[in-house]
């Protein structure tokens, strides 16, 4: 361990981690991802057997979470979608990718897995796929210091869901392009997409952004995709939280109106949250950075609880496979 972090998430004493496809795990940053990688990327069906001591964080390839307080003697099943590059598509300070499926435990002393079964999915065991589409603040960050909230997401949900993260740094909703590509490129009929722009696009109008996200939402559902459109967290820059309407919420309520899908106010969500803590120092400690923007693991553990708790509340079509 470093600083009390487990390797892939979590923290100890007790820090477990199995690779199927490679003997180490390591952090090495380079671009594109290497041929082995790619050769072993895929949804992997997963089920785990956790020992007769717990609780235990279960993540997944790098800093992914899948369960955040396993019961000891307890059998879970997740999906596990493994991708070439681990964390973000492609942003340097990223792992490589390792060949195949790695897997994290970590918890108490005495901590212990008896089993572990995963195959690759086919035709018949297709999982239902949930792609995300956003910034810096929801992408699969790596490491144990920043976290995005696409990345804790699976912890909220159970088989057959699955999600894919193509967020990355630095993406804003008339930049996302080639990410957009890659999403469209394995999404199928029945899939879902969550889509989160607005902290970098600043410099935009609200109409522009609305355009842009009512494209995207039209793109999946001409191809029997369901949309979600997200606003952005809220930026921790003074307390109590100030007007956030460089956010472009507006704008993404607005399309999602345009195009009749579901709609989450994740700017609304979190500055009610954050004003529940009773200080700046206070929602800081969700935050990796003193600027407020980019969250800790912590910190995007909540925001994914939020939006797991609004698809509950408006019973949006995911709900039914919530944990």
């Amino acid at each position: 361990m470093s600083g009390g972090f487990c390797p892939g998430g979590g923290s100890g004493p007790t820090c477990l981690q199995c690779l199927f496809g490679s003997t180490t795990y390591n952090t090495s940053e380079s671009t594109p991802a290497p041929a082995d990688a790619t050769a072993a990327a895929g949804d992997y069906v997963v089920t785990v057997q956790l020992g007769s001591v717990g609780p235990a964080f279960v993540s997944a390839e790098s800093s992914r979470g899948l369960l955040s307080q396993g019961a000891a003697s307890q059998e879970y099943a997740f999906v596990v979608d493994v991708r070439p590059m681990e964390g973000q598509p492609n942003h340097a300070g990223g792992p490589v990718g390792y060949p195949g499926l790695d897997l994290f435990f970590s918890g108490p002393a005495g901590l212990t897995v008896t089993g572990i079964g995963y195959a690759l999915a086919g035709a018949s065991t297709k999982p239902v796929m949930v792609y995300i589409a956003g910034d810096s603040t929801v992408c699969d960050q790596t490491g144990n210091v920043f976290g995005g909230w696409g990345q804790m997401m699976p912890e909220y949900f159970g088989p057959p869901v699955g999600f894919a993260n193509y967020a990355n740094s630095g993406a804003a909703s008339g930049s996302f392009g080639s990410y957009w590509s890659m999403i469209k490129a394995k999404w199928s009929a029945g899939d879902w997409v969550m889509i989160q722009f607005g902290h970098n696009d600043k410099n935009d109008s609200d109409a522009t952004v609305q355009a842009n996200l009512e494209k995207m939402a039209a793109d999946a559902q001409a191809a029997g995709v369901n949309p979600i459109l997200v606003s952005p967290p809220a930026r921790v820059q003074g307390y109590p939280i100030g007007d956030q309407s460089s956010l472009h919420a507006a704008a993404a309520k607005a399309a999602a109106a345009a195009k009749n899908c579901p709609y989450i106010d994740l700017t609304a969500l979190s500055t009610a949250w954050y004003d529940t803590l009773g200080s700046k120092d206070a929602c800081l400690a969700f935050h990796a950075l003193a600027g407020g923007t980019h969250t800790n693991l912590a910190g995007a553990d909540k925001l994914a609880g939020l939006l797991a708790k609004a698809i509950k509340d408006q019973n949006i079509g995911l709900a039914k496979y919530l944990r």
